[in-house]
């Protein structure tokens, strides 16, 4: 039996607030990708081909203080409370044709499905698209998760402490003492590290795409490993925070979690210095030599990705107000395909910018590439709000769900 109207309208705004911030997460991500994309392997936030400009200088500074690490920590965080909700959705169905033992059992093995599905597409991504994919991460990272989908929340409380320290103590072990290993055993040759670079760029700007494949393959599995091995601790805690959030209704009554969005405030907070300094140093290293990569300022711009918990408060709390409330349903769509618009992205970017498309990465800057994301970033949300009002769901969403309902 439906609820009041008010009831109905209060579940409708929650489900359109998580697929907004999907969105959100995703355009923020795009914002980095689109600086790196042209230059392969290396730094997410990629490198000045030539003395940047005020305007380059402004826009490199603002994507590694607001953007950089902080969209990809709350597409993580998503993607945990999104598992937790298609979990929930698989156990229930598998309970009404079995016992409780093999519902468990089917439903681990339907999301497995949907585990390798994500894992293949990342996969193909990465090398025909774009090396910096971050589906293949998740899809791993899934696989870890699904060992606490029946976990109550306390234990999964505990179990998101556990990988927050462990990600912690390993990031600062290695990132940390990394750099002054670097140095101990000689010093970088900034000439090889400068011409690498230049000519990555060059062939992903100039060269056709047969021409492209086999240095993107190689950049692929390199990122992979590096992301897999430094980040892996960081996503997992993501990913089990979002699930602990979509089973207590943090988002959805967060009148009823005050200390958790307190505490959330304070994070956020000390994430954004952490960010700054980052951002800092990364640009100062950037300015010095093309190809570097600064561990030290890496380390801070993933501890800076803690800011988007800082933009979770704002969102939850200003969400009802008339500005947000329509830039959340005017974004809502946009986050109903996310998987749909992340490889469009990509063939978007490759259509532009590289040199099997109209070569504009070869041209244009920092400021301009910034200036195209949110181009890019309209035209999406147009077309999915066009495509969702008449066939629900994104065509690869669609595929993925059947692949995931098989029977």
């Amino acid at each position: 039996m439906p609820g009041p109207p008010d009831a109905q309208v209060q579940r409708h705004s929650r489900l359109e607030l998580i697929d907004a911030l999907r969105a959100f997460a995703l355009f923020g991500i795009l914002q980095v990708n689109i600086q790196s994309f042209v230059w392969g392997a290396g730094d997410p936030l990629g490198y000045f081909a030539q003395a940047p400009r005020t305007l380059d200088s402004i826009a490199y500074l603002l994507v590694a203080i607001l953007v950089s690490s902080k969209f990809i920590s709350l597409f993580a965080f998503l993607f945990g409370f999104g598992f937790a909700l298609q979990f929930r959705s698989l156990h229930r169905a598998a309970k009404r044709r079995a016992c409780a033992t093999l519902a468990l059992n089917e439903a681990q093995q339907a999301y497995r499905r949907r585990l390798w599905f994500l894992l293949g597409l990342g996969v193909a991504h990465g090398i025909l698209l774009y090396s910096g994919d971050v589906l293949t991460t998740y899809a791993v990272c899934g696989f870890v998760l699904l060992k606490y989908a029946d976990m109550r929340p306390a234990r999964l409380a505990r179990a998101a402490c556990k990988w927050g320290i462990a990600c912690i103590v390993f990031l600062v072990t290695v990132l940390g003492s990394g750099g002054a290993l670097m140095e101990a055993m000689g010093p970088w040759d900034d000439d090889a590290m400068r011409e690498t670079a230049l000519n990555n760029f060059s062939l992903y700007t100039t060269a056709g795409y047969a021409e492209q494949l086999a240095q993107r393959a190689g950049d692929y599995l390199y990122t992979q490993i590096a992301v897999l091995i430094l980040m892996m601790p960081m996503v997992v805690t993501l990913f089990l925070l979002g699930a602990l959030a979509a089973r207590l209704g943090w988002l959805r009554h967060p009148e009823r979690h005050p200390d958790v969005w307190r505490v959330a405030a304070i994070l956020g907070l000390l994430g954004l210095i952490g960010a700054v300094i980052g951002a800092t140093l990364n640009y100062r290293s950037a300015l010095a030599t093309i190809g570097n990569l600064n561990l030290m300022a890496e380390l801070f711009i993933l501890f800076g990705g803690a800011t988007v918990a800082l933009y979770l408060c704002m969102i939850v709390k200003l969400q009802h107000t008339r500005t947000l409330g329509a830039a959340i349903a005017w974004l809502a769509p946009a986050g109903r395909m996310p998987l749909t618009n992340y490889l469009m992205q990509s063939v978007l970017m490759g259509a532009l910018l590289t040199g099997w498309g109209l070569g504009l990465g070869a041209v244009w800057r920092h400021a301009e590439l910034s200036l195209l994301a949110m181009v890019i970033v309209i035209a999406q949300v147009t077309v999915s709000r066009w495509w969702i009002a008449r066939f629900q769901t994104g065509p690869v969403e669609a595929l993925w769900r059947k692949v995931t309902y098989r029977h």
